[in-house]
């Protein structure tokens, strides 16, 4: 069964998802669990025909995939999660760009290299922004995951309360996780599922210096290969997107990926690590304060409390406590600023002049942050002896070392509080940097 094109497609009709654009309380219809069922019926993502190998060298524009084997919690729980959106085409401005580098190689004199032959009558077809079918899928099959795990928590009295960031393919996303058969709540306001930190910096500087090492090499030879192109290493970097923004986009190879090699793929893939490092990660200043209002928010939901929080959270909007499952729909550089203000993933500065040995480092953006990335928060109650925390990111379970948790991952939940200081006091003053 393909995915209904209208799931992922804004230029056609909506899916029939319920969304509240407002800041009053909303009502969650008692339909998840019928609805989700649908789920079983659809079938795995299709096959995109490049090496999964080199798809999950594309960084944040790798398609999802499980960063480990999946290991359920030891006793009942109750769930946060948090969800990139699917795959998409480009942002608007990225999209002009890298229409000019394609243009650019094509205005060459001639191909010496026969696999660019293929310029010869090529068509730019990419949208902007937009949900794409194979972003839809990935949505119903999150979707799908989550109720093969987690249905016998809900019932008819106690369903998933579920919210999206206010960009589209957010809001199509979560209406796909839940099958469009459940209301959700979409934030025109700013929230705690959008980063925002005008002062912040964005990282440019570090990625700028790594393209400078990588490109050269790759922009001569594609050069001597098509006399009068004249590309950039600017051209470089646009020309191994389209490998995966037209891969998913198409659902089969995009010509662009026979350009390149895998290490062309692998320091592609650093670029990206390096961009989430320093724009919402551990080495911008401001990056982890983007994430503190939503880590105030999970706080709230472990401990069934009202939320403290000075930051993001906008106390007008909907925000129920003692549900069993909470789904949230945003992006990945929010999803980067939580990990940093939970304290996950944390590493020695990406060093911009040089690319670790692969395996390095746990600061890798297609583990981290794959389009339909997942972030679980599970929150375990076993025998009454008190409740415990585990956090999974794409299905690996996070070591929570600065709460005390052993090999199982598990913390307790006082722990787990207690080392949420710095969300806790609000960012140490970094959150009025933003607006200084």
């Amino acid at each position: 069964m393909s995915t209904p094109k209208a799931f992922a497609d804004t230029s056609l009709p909506p899916p029939a998802v319920h969304v509240h654009r407002s800041n009053q309380n909303a009502h969650v219809a008692p339909r998840w669990l019928k609805a989700v069922l649908l789920l079983l019926l659809l079938k795995p993502d299709p096959p995109l025909g490049v090496p999964e190998h080199i798809q999950r060298l594309w960084g944040q524009y790798s398609p999802w995939f499980p960063a480990a084997e999946y290991t359920p919690p030891p006793c009942n729980c109750n769930i946060t999660q948090l969800q990139r959106h699917g795959a998409r085409y480009p942002n608007e401005d990225d999209g002009v760009e890298y229409r000019k580098s394609v243009e650019r190689l094509g205005s060459a004199r001639k191909f010496i290299d026969s696999r660019l032959d293929f310029l010869g009558d090529y068509e730019y077809t990419l949208g902007e922004e937009l949900l794409i079918p194979f972003g839809a899928t990935q949505s119903f099959e999150a979707g799908e995951e989550a109720y093969k795990r987690y249905a016998h928590l809900v019932s008819p009295e106690d369903v998933p309360f579920v919210r999206a960031s206010d960009a589209s393919r957010v809001v199509q996303t979560a209406g796909n996780w839940t099958v469009g058969d459940q209301e959700l709540i979409s934030y025109q306001v700013n929230s705690t599922l959008n980063n925002y930190c005008p002062n912040a910096g964005s990282g440019e500087a570090h990625m700028d210096k790594w393209l400078s090492i990588f490109a050269p090499p790759i922009k001569a030879r594609l050069n001597k290969a098509a006399p009068g192109a004249h590309l950039t290493n600017t051209d470089v970097f646009n020309l191994l997107a389209m490998c995966p923004f037209e891969t998913v986009a198409t659902e089969a190879p995009s010509a662009f990926c026979a350009l390149f090699t895998k290490d062309d793929f692998r320091a592609f893939e650093y670029h990206g690590d390096i961009e989430k490092y320093y724009k919402t990660g551990y080495g911008e200043p401001l990056g982890a304060v983007q994430g503190v209002g939503y880590v105030n928010e999970l706080l709230a939901r472990l401990t069934d409390t009202p939320v403290r929080d000075h930051t993001q959270t906008n106390a007008s909007l909907p925000f129920p406590l003692g549900r069993a499952l909470y789904a949230d729909f945003s992006h990945e550089n929010a999803m980067v600023a939580v990990y940093a203000a939970l304290g996950l993933f944390r590493v020695d500065p990406l060093d911009p002049r040089e690319m670790p040995a692969r395996g390095a480092t746990r600061w890798v953006a297609s583990r981290m942050v794959p389009f339909s990335t997942r972030m679980v928060t599970e929150r375990v109650e076993c025998g009454g002896g008190g409740y415990y925390v585990r956090i999974l990111v794409n299905d690996e379970v996070q070591p929570l070392g600065f709460c005390g948790a052993g090999s199982d991952g598990l913390c307790t939940l006082d722990a787990f509080v207690e080392s949420q200081g710095y969300a806790r006091r609000d960012g140490d003053g970094d959150f009025e940097k933003c607006y200084a």
